[in-house]
């Protein structure tokens, strides 16, 4: 296996451009389908016919392997999920909550409760930030404060000791 990726790395990638991961993806399995019916050196074989004679099993149906596709996460105080990299919004109510997310087809799902909560087109661009529609209606200003709310005391002057500058000069040895 490990050959297998050194010889794409050194083989497919050098000096590949692509638009997106789609083009990518596209233009490597172009390169498979032509590679593929090379004749192999050790085999002698072209791996295109060898793969008839695996007699391979199909992956099993997505409907067996769904539940592995959910993956806990932590909603942040701001309305976001981070996944593979990407920030994706969910309505500002679930700030705070444990959620599931999964990805479908291209598509990021964010469940709370059974119920599908956002559902974003899957980003592959790490670092980006994918609102969600309407993500803070609703939220007031002062609802948006964090928490515990900062509250400003007025003190009296009675209660700040008022002391000369060469106090603080004398602590620092700037004076000296």
């Amino acid at each position: 296996m490990e050959r297998g990726v050194q010889y794409v790395k050194n083989n497919f990638l050098p000096g590949k451009r692509f638009v997106d991961l789609q083009d990518l993806n596209q233009q490597a399995l172009h390169w498979c389908e032509r590679i593929n019916r090379r004749i192999h050196g050790t085999t002698g074989e072209r791996p295109i016919d060898r793969l008839r004679e695996e007699n391979l099993s199909p992956i099993p149906s997505a409907e067996r392997w769904e539940k592995y596709l959910h993956e806990p996460r932590q909603v942040s105080r701001d309305g976001f999920v981070s996944y593979d990299g990407v920030r994706y919004g969910v309505p500002w109510r679930y700030s705070g909550r444990e959620v599931t997310v999964r990805e479908v087809n291209g598509w990021v799902e964010i469940w709370a409760d059974g119920t599908c909560i956002a559902r974003h087109q899957k980003v592959y661009r790490s670092r980006a930030t994918v609102f969600c529609e309407n993500q803070y209606a609703g939220l007031t200003t002062a609802q948006g404060y964090a928490y515990p709310r900062p509250q400003a005391r007025q003190i009296s002057s009675q209660q700040v000791e008022v002391r000369s500058l060469d106090v603080y000069e004398q602590l620092t040895g700037v004076g000296a």
